[in-house]
Formats: structure tokens, sequence, C-alpha cells
């Protein structure tokens, strides 16, 4: 099966991300494994049937001449496997979960008996991946919404895996970090099968970073990855979305945060004999909804056809603090007879009106102890003095610098939306978009 894969992203405003996903980049899991008798004689020609709890997806397989069968291109979720066979039987694998581009390896052996006659195996002991030979760390989609992620981004998610060293991740920009050992901004992004990146390599950062409301899983690849993976220097982040199911869910939130909750910063000015605190109003809310495609008398999309509907707006105006050099009460008038530099010298002033050639240089007044008469400050610049602040503290040196320390505001305005459709044609052809 070849899925086309149509994702609808959007992040400060309306992007559509088209990908094809032929067995390359894949989020989508796969099954496989050999079928034997107790005796371990091969049993071709069994059925394999994988059916998803969630959205009633059915995925069939054969087991060929040597016993072996492959199940691709599962989405993620929970299920359940059937195994039947002529003569032997069924044998049910329940509460199955498959996760981000796993290869699970489940070899059976199957009992002599009738078709009626039921094997269920809810509970065994972890399986392995024996097909792959990455390092990688998988957070689930649950995990993700409920740690403390700084900005509720998604790719927040990286800086806690034990090999990712952050340089940076600017408010409302893009993740800079080195991933096992890599060269920074050289890594790949993929989300549902597609690249969510603004170029293959050198400077290649995430373009999307999903709110974590609408994600399902994110599986951080750090080495050995294999080869469809390949072009990345630094490691390979895939995110993998949430997708509507059989049953109608959705959710509303409300992150805050706010000044009045917070202690001062250690540099805020002082007003009225204590510290100001900068400014903080920190709003993230939304909702999701999903679930089938149902319009009664006309279509009934359940077990074939879903949606899935995401939005998140961020609303911030964060403040800092600051320290700044101003002119001081004497710099005001003009006097600049207290004007030093760092080594102590005095900073002198001259009348520009007196250069005069003296052969190759020019010869210039300084003005009478370094002071601008009233009648020479220009009306213009005697007219922008009112607009710079009073100084507020002692200056840091003798040159008068960070004389005035005061706090400033950031706005950041987001809203993210996230439309997503999936429908089956049959076990063999899906589409997504």
């Amino acid at each position: 099966m070849k899925p086309i894969l149509l994702r609808g992203v959007a992040h400060a405003a309306l992007a559509l991300l088209v990908a094809f996903s032929l067995a390359a980049q894949s989020q989508l899991a796969t099954i496989s494994g050999t079928i034997t008798d107790t005796s371990g004689s091969a049993i071709p020609g069994a059925q394999v049937i994988a059916s998803n709890a969630a959205t009633g997806l059915r995925v069939t397989s054969q087991t060929n001449a040597s016993g072996y069968y492959l199940v691709r291109d599962l989405p993620i979720g929970a299920y359940v496997v059937n195994i039947e066979s002529q003569g032997f039987r069924t044998y049910v694998r329940d509460n199955l979960t498959l996760t981000t581009g796993q290869a699970l390896t489940i070899d059976v052996r199957m009992e002599v008996g009738s078709l009626t006659e039921t094997i269920v195996v809810s509970d065994q002991a972890p399986l392995l991946e024996t097909r792959t030979s990455d390092t990688a760390q998988l957070v689930e989609g649950r995990n993700v919404q409920d740690m403390p992620l700084g900005d509720r981004r998604t790719m927040n998610i990286i800086s806690l895996t034990g090999a990712a060293v952050f340089v940076n991740y600017d408010t409302g920009g893009k993740p800079n970090f080195s991933l096992a050992g890599g060269r920074t901004q050289s890594q790949n992004f993929y989300m549902d099968g597609g690249t969510i990146q603004n170029m293959r390599l050198g400077i290649g950062q995430v373009d999307t970073d999903p709110p974590v409301e609408t994600v399902a899983e994110v599986k951080v690849l750090q080495n050995n990855y294999t080869a469809e993976f390949g072009g990345s220097a630094g490691g390979v982040i895939v995110a993998t979305t949430k997708s509507g199911t059989n049953q109608l869910r959705g959710s509303l939130y409300e992150y805050l945060r706010n000044d009045k909750l917070d202690a001062a910063n250690f540099f805020a000015p002082f007003r009225d004999g204590e510290k100001v605190r900068p400014p903080l109003r920190y709003n993230i809310f939304g909702g999701t909804v999903g679930g089938p495609v149902f319009i009664p008398k006309f279509y009934d999309g359940r077990n074939k056809t879903f949606f899935f509907f995401s939005y998140e707006g961020s609303r911030r105006i964060e403040g800092f603090s600051t320290q700044q050099t101003v002119p001081s009460l004497l710099q005001r008038t003009g006097d600049f007879s207290q004007t030093f530099a760092a080594n102590g010298n005095l900073i002198r002033v001259f009348d520009p009106e007196s250069n005069q050639p003296a052969g190759n240089t020019f010869t210039r007044t300084q003005y009478a102890n370094n002071i601008i008469p009233q009648s020479r400050i220009d009306p213009v610049g005697a007219a922008f003095i009112p607009f710079y602040p009073l100084p507020n503290q002692a200056p840091a040196n003798v040159s008068g610098a960070n004389n005035y320390a005061t706090n400033y505001s950031q706005i950041l305005t987001r809203d993210a939306f996230l439309v997503k459709g999936d429908h089956s044609f049959s076990d063999k052809d899906r589409v997504s978009f």
C-alpha cells in the first residue's frame, strides 16, 4: 500500500504541506513475523488481520511459502491482531499498541484445532524491534501534554532528551540545538511523513512547531537511523499528529501566567523603595475536536472517514529589565564639565564653528569650562531633551554609564490552526489531508 499524505498546517498563517509517503520518512508502523506450527514448520497461506480499535481500520496480509507475513503502513494506535489458518486455532493478540515508525516483529506458533477455538494473548513481555538498530526516544501524546514545556510548543520536548544540547529557542522562533553531538541546525524534521523544515541542511530548521494538544507522538532519532532518513547531519525528529476516531472527542484549555504570580527580577528597578516587577501577561488558549464524518440520512463515515480540527491562540506581553545610559542633569543643560571617559579624563567639547584651516590640519576651540552656551544649543536638539528620561540610579562608573534602570515589554500574537482528514477506500488504499 502506498498512501498519499496531504497535511494541512497553519503557523501564523495557513500553510499547506503536501507529501507523498512512499515508505520513506514514514510515521506509520509495520508488523511482520513468521507463522509456524508447534513443530516449527512454516504455515503458508495463513491470514493476518490487524484491526485498529479506535477507527475500525482493518489491514490484511497472508503468509508466504516460508510462513513469513508483512502488514505495512499502520497508523499509530491500539490494535488487535487475528491470525487464522485452516486446521489451527485462531490466534488473537490483544492490546497491541503501535508507535511512530515502529517495525515490530511478532512470531507466532499456531496450535492444532478448530478455527472456532481461539487463543487470546493480551499481556506479554515487551516486544522488541529486532529489524531496526536506531537509537531513539519516543514521547507519547499524553506525556507531551503533561510536561511543563516552555511556551507550550512541541519541539521543546527535544530539550528533555539526554542527547540534546540547546543553544536557544527564541520566543516564537525556531529551536537551535545539537543532537547526539551533531552540528546545530542540521537536523531533519518530519510531521506525518512530510518535511516541515525550511531547507535541507546548513540552517535547516523547523518552520512548523505544532501545539502540544495536536500531537499524538514525537520520536527523536539520534543515531543509526535507516537510509530513508538520509540527508541529516545531526538527528531526525518525527512528529505524528492526532486523527479523528469513531468516538467524537474534544477539549478546551487555557494556560495562564501573570506577573502577579512571579517574584521580581534581581535587576528590576526600585520605585518607592520596592522592586517593580516587569509586566507579564501570557495566555495560551484553544480547543480540539475530532471524530467520524457523519451526516444523518446522507453519509455514515464511521470506520471510514474522520476529521480532526484544532485552534490555539497565544497572547503574550512579557517584560524585561534593562539598564541604559541617559543624559545627566548637567548634560541636559549643556554642561559637560563633569563628563568623563572611563579612564577619568575629561571629554572635551569643541565649538564646531571654530574650525579653521592651518596648513594640512584644522584648529578648533574648546567651549569655556566645557559648557555649551544656551545661545549655541540648537532648538531642535533642545526639543528632544524632554523625551529622555531622568536618571534614576547612581552610574556604574565615572563615565556616568548605566544611570537608568527600567522595564520594557515584548509582545507576541500567534494563531495556529490544524485541519486534518482521513479516509479509507479499502484496507490497501487510504488518503489523509
